[in-house]
């Protein structure tokens, strides 16, 4: 009798313990919270919909880049919010050099610079902007000098549900990035949730295998 009220102790704990560790599949709040943190939902949740995955994806972008595509050079490098990076090398055919750095990009000393700085972020003021312009023209020795494609195109998102995007200053920032950018580059599309933009004088080169 004792053991098999023991067993169902056990059984009982361990049932207890199981239901306690789940709860968060089961919380709406929390799949909330995760989303205004920016904290990434690892484990699944009843209450975590498609629809999320969609407002938080390239889906609803396809129409745009399908029509960037046959604007643009083959083999040039374009630059974004590191979350349209990713989309853009995996829909359009060019290079993107703000990816994270473990994923083996080229970057030149003037990227790195650029990007650790937010240069392009704050293209509003005065000292940033002259800065973004010493960079492309650093780039663009630095890409003569490897024999890499050069700096030619950027693209801003202008989609403010995608979380993916919101987390970049470029995006958090880009009314004042366009009122900016368009004084050294011009806009050549401007779509529902994409503008693309063609740096001035930025001639194209070979695309490398090096990048």
């Amino acid at each position: 009798m004792l053991k098999h009220l023991f067993k169902a102790l056990i059984f009982v704990a361990v049932l207890a313990l199981l239901l306690y560790d789940s709860r968060s599949h089961f919380s709406e709040k929390n799949v909330q919270l995760k989303r205004q943190n920016s904290s990434a939902q690892r484990n699944w949740n009843i209450f975590y919909g498609q629809r999320f995955v969609y407002y938080d994806g390239v889906f609803r972008y396809q129409r745009d880049l399908d029509q960037i595509s046959n604007l643009i050079e083959p083999g040039q490098v374009a630059f974004s919010d590191l979350a349209t990076s990713y989309y853009a090398a995996a829909s359009l055919p060019v290079f993107v050099r703000n990816v994270q750095r473990h994923h083996g990009r080229w970057q030149s000393p003037a990227w790195l610079k650029m990007l650790d700085n937010n240069v392009a972020c704050n293209l509003h003021i005065e000292d940033s902007f002259v800065a973004f312009k010493e960079f492309l023209a650093e780039d663009r020795k630095a890409s003569e000098t490897e024999n890499q494609p050069k700096f030619r195109y950027v693209l801003v998102n202008k989609d403010v549900n995608n979380k993916n995007v919101r987390l970049d200053c470029l995006s958090n920032r880009r009314e004042m990035f366009m009122q900016n950018i368009t004084r050294l580059a011009t806009l050549k599309y401007s779509g529902d949730f994409i503008n693309l933009y063609e740096i001035e004088n930025a001639s194209s080169t070979p695309a490398s295998k090096g990048d």
